[in-house]
């Protein structure tokens, strides 16, 4: 029985500058329509979290304007405590989404290595304006890279994309917790209070 001829890796893997542009060039765009989704995510969760906070409001407007004075003011005390921690955790998912659509430094100093990383030019905005600050000058840049430096860009970007990726999903998901706990306790307050006034309306 003849044994099948191993299949080199050589055949798979690109080897040429123009292939490995090509293939960081799939994960590029595949990385710019995750962010698209992400961010289309997050303003999913800033609407939620304005719907709440307008709810947030209206039930303390009705504590702040008396309605509840009736009650036992402890009653009333935790009444408005719920209603301040909930309209905490609206705030904490509105702050948490908006990370997801954009971070507060620049994405390569937050996600690049302690020792920096290698400039990519063309890829980043940030680091283009500086070195090129005239047409010619950016041509001149443009024109003096090598094969292997527009390469390197190339990784430099995906990999600055995958670290902000991960970090803005996990920034998703933490503003999707808020909002599920801050819904929650609306609804809760909600019903205490729909309790209290048919309570108040059968005993009054």
């Amino acid at each position: 029985m003849t044994q099948r001829p191993k299949q080199t890796t050589a055949s798979t893997t690109p080897n040429s500058h123009g292939e490995q542009i090509a293939a960081l060039r799939w994960h590029l765009e595949r990385y710019d329509r995750l962010r698209v989704s992400t961010a289309s995510r997050a303003a999913i969760v800033l609407s939620a979290g304005a719907i709440l906070s307008a709810g947030n409001a209206v039930v303390l407007s009705q504590v702040l304007n008396g309605s509840f004075d009736r009650y036992n003011r402890w009653l009333v005390l935790l009444f408005s405590a719920g209603v301040l921690v909930g309209a905490g955790l609206v705030i904490l998912s509105i702050v948490r989404a908006a990370n997801v659509l954009v971070t507060l430094r620049p994405s390569h100093d937050l996600f690049g290595d302690d020792r920096g990383l290698p400039p990519a030019l063309l890829y980043n905005g940030s680091y283009t304006v500086t070195v090129a600050h005239t047409f010619e000058a950016f041509r001149t840049e443009v024109a003096a890279q090598t094969d292997a430096e527009r390469v390197e860009a190339a990784q430099v970007e995906l990999y600055v994309d995958i670290r902000q990726h991960r970090h803005r999903y996990a920034q998703l998901r933490a503003a999707v917790r808020s909002l599920r706990w801050a819904a929650t306790v609306f609804l809760v307050l909600l019903g205490v209070g729909v309790v209290m006034k048919l309570v108040a309306d059968f005993t009054g």
